[in-house]
């Protein structure tokens, strides 16, 4: 800087005796030059100075050196960091679960009994309810009885009052299962004395009738059981009722209709009327009639009789006692 400023003087001074030669004025003496202070220096750029006016007008004044432009100092931007790899988490192990605790829960409604051993012949030592849960300690040998602790004391429940969980099937049969208590004789106590047998009751239906046919030729090849129930004259009688045959050749059983029917109509003295029927093969030997209710149970007098080869027509009547 102090050097740019000395030209800048010396540049001046020429200039000025320049213009004193061409006006024929004699020249002036060059003045001693002063000290110049020390300019204090500042980071503020220099701007580009003016070049100084000639002191007559028309004076070229010869151009001095451009002042250099001082060119900003770009601000360096930091580089974006590089972003440093996190490590991914390492996948955390899940602990390992509690083995579970073998245990039941009463399902059986309402009081449940407690024995001191695995049966009903042990005593009773307590009671539980429905919903209780308990810790199973044990089993006996065909696994049908828990064992677990009651209030302190060493209990037994059976397998059908409770509901297990999983982990009961892995328990071991209880080491101290008490022994079965011995059983209590009865007393002794006096044979009943017999008694006679209540006579049967009577039967609902007694016995009206039985009329055995017989062919005069052997031309039929079954035989025909005719049953009626009910007086004549009287409506006939069903309610259920049913006809049950035993004959040599076979057996039959048919319920009583509630109307009755017509056997051999327009044949005169053949002409009767029934409310069951039923036939079989024809064979000579005894049979046995009898009415029955719905359950099977006898309600009536029994016929019996005997057939022969020829026989074809049996009718049984039975009316209300």
């Amino acid at each position: 800087m102090r050097f740019r400023m000395l030209i800048l003087i010396a540049v001046a001074l020429a200039l000025t005796a320049c213009a004193s030669i061409r006006v024929g004025r004699a020249p002036t003496p060059t003045p001693a030059p002063l000290k110049t202070q020390r300019p204090t220096f500042t980071s503020t750029p220099a701007r580009p100075k003016a070049t100084p006016s000639p002191t007559r007008p028309g004076a070229s004044v010869p151009a001095g050196p451009a002042a250099p432009t001082q060119v900003p100092t770009p601000t360096p931007i930091p580089a974006s960091p590089t972003p440093t790899a996190v490590p991914a988490s390492p996948t955390p192990v899940p602990p390992s679960p509690t083995p579970e605790k073998a245990s039941f829960t009463v399902s059986s409604p309402g009081v449940t009994n407690v024995r001191s051993g695995p049966g009903t012949a042990y005593p009773r030592i307590g009671e539980v309810q429905q919903g209780q849960k308990y810790e199973i300690t044990g089993k006996n040998q065909t696994g049908t009885w828990w064992q677990f602790n009651l209030n302190g004391q060493t209990g037994w429940i059976s397998g059908e009052m409770v509901s297990a969980n999983a982990a009961a099937k892995n328990v071991q049969v209880a080491a101290n299962i008490p022994a079965p208590p011995a059983p209590v004789q009865p007393a002794p106590t006096r044979a009943p004395q017999p008694t006679s047998p209540p006579p049967p009751p009577p039967a609902i239906f007694a016995q009206a009738g039985n009329e055995a046919r017989n062919a005069d030729e052997a031309n039929f090849n079954v035989v025909t059981f005719w049953g009626r129930l009910g007086q004549s004259g009287s409506p006939a009688i069903g309610g259920g009722y049913r006809f049950r045959i035993s004959a040599p050749s076979g057996s039959g059983e048919v319920a009583f209709g509630n109307e009755w029917q017509d056997a051999y109509p327009g044949q005169g003295a053949a002409y009767f009327r029934y409310n069951a029927k039923i036939e079989v093969p024809r064979a000579a030997g005894g049979f046995r009639a009898v009415v029955v209710d719905g359950s099977g149970k006898e309600v009536s007098d029994v016929i019996s009789g005997s057939l022969i080869d020829r026989t074809h027509d049996v009718i049984l009547t039975w009316w209300p006692r």
